[in-house]
């Protein structure tokens, strides 16, 4: 076969004017100075401009779901990003990942299909983070042949379940900020289900129950491509923030307070905001103790739980329990698990990692329960 026979095959080049992203999580700056304004993905093309000091000059161009931007007159754009945490820039409706937009972005509206709007914004990326030529092109279009057989689902249609009504930490939803204000670390996940790029970034594999804690009651569903952060691991389990939208009606304020899912590690990194606070914990029953002088979080002489937890953990828990209490525990075979409700007195004490908490009320696991 000739080699003029060969060239329909190949993938076409890039014009000089056209460029490609040559790997993820490249930022896209407000101004040849800094400001992030974005993160594109590998592939993406990018239409070019000047360069300067290192730096080139970019028109991003893509498509965002409508129900995460709004109308703008701001410093001439149309259209600012007010998703919490960001949301998806795609090359079409349910099309490929382009990049990730920070809350906040002004964009230019080119025009609206559906549930889509299609917008545009110019900014600056390290010149070195642009490639040309047959390999990023074939990245490209791998992703695009990916997008194709596996469409981004709409975002309406990723409702969760309807969740059981459990008592968890409350959220306010913050308002939407402007272009020139740095995005806040770590966001939580945005209004359509999606997160902010980032080490922590996750996204839902396959239809997964969500449960209160490891091995525990199931609280809903998240659909597959919704995305969201890791904020805890356990062994196999990893506990995730995801965020979405429920009608008023269906909601109610949470009667107990109880926590749930907050691992010891977590306690431990923010005593400030646990201390007080009910949790409810799985844990392993090792044996009754007296507190000593070691134990200065302890009153003198308190009797208290020593347990393995909270599970799937393998530190360990004082649970201090009130006398008239004690009883319904005598009689527990160690390593027997029980589910507490306690409140967090102390997120370790003087001479170890082990937290001390206070008995509040026993779910499951004593005789009789």
């Amino acid at each position: 076969m000739c080699a003029a026979s060969l060239a329909p095959a190949l993938a076409p080049r890039l014009s000089a004017q056209q460029r490609s992203v040559a790997r993820d999580g490249t930022p896209l700056l407000r101004s040849a100075d800094g400001g992030t304004l974005a993160t594109l993905e590998g592939g993406a093309e990018l239409s070019t401009g000047k360069s300067h000091r290192g730096l080139t000059e970019v028109t991003l161009d893509g498509w965002i779901w409508s129900k995460s931007v709004d109308r703008t007159r701001r410093d001439g754009f149309d259209v600012i990003v007010t998703a919490d945490g960001g949301e998806n820039l795609r090359d079409g409706p349910n099309g490929a990942l382009v990049a990730r937009l920070e809350k906040g972005m002004l964009l230019d509206r080119r025009g609206a299909r559906g549930n889509w709007v299609h917008v545009r914004r110019s900014g600056w990326v390290s010149s070195k983070a642009l490639g040309d030529g047959e390999v990023e092109t074939a990245a490209l279009e791998e992703k695009k042949e990916k997008a194709a057989q596996n469409p981004a689902p709409d975002p309406k249609a990723q409702q969760p379940a309807k969740p059981k009504r459990v008592a968890a930490r409350s959220r306010t939803a913050s308002t939407a900020s402007s272009d020139s204000t740095a995005p806040a670390a770590a966001p939580a996940a945005s209004a359509s289900g999606a997160s902010a790029a980032g080490p922590s970034a996750i996204e839902i594999a396959r239809s997964a129950e969500l449960l209160a804690r490891p091995d525990g009651d199931t609280i809903g569903t998240a659909a597959p491509g919704a995305t969201g952060r890791v904020l805890a691991r356990a062994g196999d389990w990893v506990r995730v923030q995801l965020e979405g939208w429920v009608h008023e009606a269906d909601v109610r304020p949470s009667s107990g307070g109880t926590l749930l899912g907050v691992t010891a590690a977590e306690l431990r990194a923010e005593p400030d905001r646990y201390v007080g606070q009910t949790l409810e914990w799985r844990v392993q029953f090792i044996a009754i103790q007296t507190a000593d002088e070691l134990r200065t979080e302890l009153p003198p002489g308190q009797p208290y739980l020593l347990t393995r937890g909270p599970l799937p953990e393998s530190g360990f828990v004082y649970v201090i329990v009130p006398r008239d209490q004690l009883a319904q525990f005598k009689s527990l075979p160690a390593l027997q698990e029980l589910v507490l409700r306690v409140t967090v007195r102390a997120a370790h004490t003087k001479f170890l990692a082990t937290p001390v908490v206070e008995l509040a009320s026993v779910v499951s696991g004593t005789p009789g329960k």
